[in-house]
């Protein structure tokens, strides 16, 4: 008899099983409403209206406003996205963080040292 075998995945920090939900959505948007969002034309307004929904649900789950949720292609340009966006309201031209940051935080990191911000 042929011992079973079960894969243990250890690299969640780079990516993760989506939840089958997630996968099920994705695939309906995936073969019925990939159009552009941003175009006028028919297939282009379906994918705008899942859009919008999508962002309607995940604000509603978090108690946010539509209008804060912004979706991006991955967590490199979350990262980049969050940081230049808490730099462009912070006071102060300070920025701290550790040699162990993924490296989208540190290259982001960069990029504000080069436009004046301290980093020690």
């Amino acid at each position: 008899m042929k011992a079973e075998s079960h894969t243990i995945y250890l690299d969640n920090a780079a990516t993760t099983r989506a939840d089958p939900r997630v996968v099920s959505a994705m695939e309906r948007c995936l073969r019925e409403e990939y159009g552009n969002p941003s175009s006028l034309h028919r297939m282009g307004l379906q994918a705008e209206k899942a859009l919008h929904a999508a962002r309607q649900r995940v604000a509603a789950a978090i108690g946010a406003k539509n209008d804060e949720i912004i979706f991006t292609s991955g967590g490199t340009e979350a990262n980049a996205l969050a940081l230049l966006g808490a730099a462009s309201v912070a006071r102060g031209r300070h920025a701290v963080a550790t040699q162990v940051e993924h490296p989208a935080v540190l290259e982001t990191l960069k990029l504000l040292e080069a436009r004046g911000y301290e980093l020690p």
